[in-house]
């Protein structure tokens, strides 16, 4: 295969092979103690994008709105000076969103290098709404059935049903905030312009992102994603007609 950063791809309490990935760019950025955001967090460990980091000595905030889950993070962190746990539902409007969430936390360090956001389809609504403690790098969840050049935005009575927006779409409002898109894996990663130097030989258009993933996408995976968005004609109410997928899948038949 060419030269990807998906090869770096690794699971310690990542899904899909994010903590890998975190690793490789965090070194490249050479940050060692930085500061980090989750949410929905569950326990902090489970499907977790930062647990890896928080054993590395990071500190941050993890935010659950699921009471009895938040039980069980309170549990696991409660000892842990470096980590903020936080019990609500991060929104987008003006009393809810995530600034206003941050600001009125008691978390010592407000200057954040990595935020996970993955809240299964408004993603792209509450990233609208962050414009105060933006990081350095975000990791935002992204349904692989969009076609990654999709360029209409989708009305949130449909979204927030786990269809969310595409790449082109949160990319678009990413570069507005001074982020470009660097690799996929399920989460779209997302890093600001002024370490853009440090990505160069790393850096692809949307659509090579998208076929990077589903080059190391598994079998089985692939076979997900045909029977989800290729068989079907809608999944939650959505017709995703993914061009670049069925591109793919004719020429790796062929």
């Amino acid at each position: 295969m060419e030269n990807s950063i998906l090869k770096y791809k690794k699971n310690e309490y990542s899904q899909n092979g994010e903590d890998g990935i975190i690793e490789y760019i965090f070194n490249k950025l050479n940050i060692k103690n930085g500061n980090f955001i989750e949410f929905g967090a569950w326990d902090g460990k489970h499907l977790s994008n930062t647990y890896k980091l928080f054993l590395e000595n990071w500190s941050g905030i993890y935010i659950e709105g699921d009471s009895t889950k938040f039980k069980d993070l309170r549990n696991n962190f409660e000892k842990e000076t470096r980590i903020t746990c936080i019990n609500c539902m991060v929104g987008f409007n003006e009393n809810d969103n995530l600034d206003v969430i941050i600001e009125k936390s008691n978390h010592a360090n407000k200057a954040f290098d990595f935020i996970s956001i993955d809240v299964d389809g408004l993603d792209y609504n509450i990233l609208k709404k962050i414009n105060i403690f933006l990081p350095k790098v975000i990791c935002i969840e992204v349904n692989a059935g969009h076609d990654p050049l999709y360029d209409k935005e989708i009305p949130i009575h449909i979204a927030y049903n786990n269809v969310g927006q595409s790449m082109k779409v949160i990319c678009d409002l990413a570069f507005e905030k001074g982020y470009f898109p660097l690799c996929y894996t399920g989460n779209l990663f997302l890093i600001k312009n002024e370490y853009k130097d440090v990505f160069v030989n790393d850096l692809k258009d949307l659509k090579n992102i998208y076929i990077d993933f589903l080059k190391y996408h598994t079998s089985e995976g692939l076979t997900h994603l045909i029977k989800t968005f290729i068989v079907n004609d809608k999944y939650n109410g959505f017709n995703f007609k993914n061009n670049t997928l069925k591109s793919y899948l004719i020429d790796k038949h062929n």
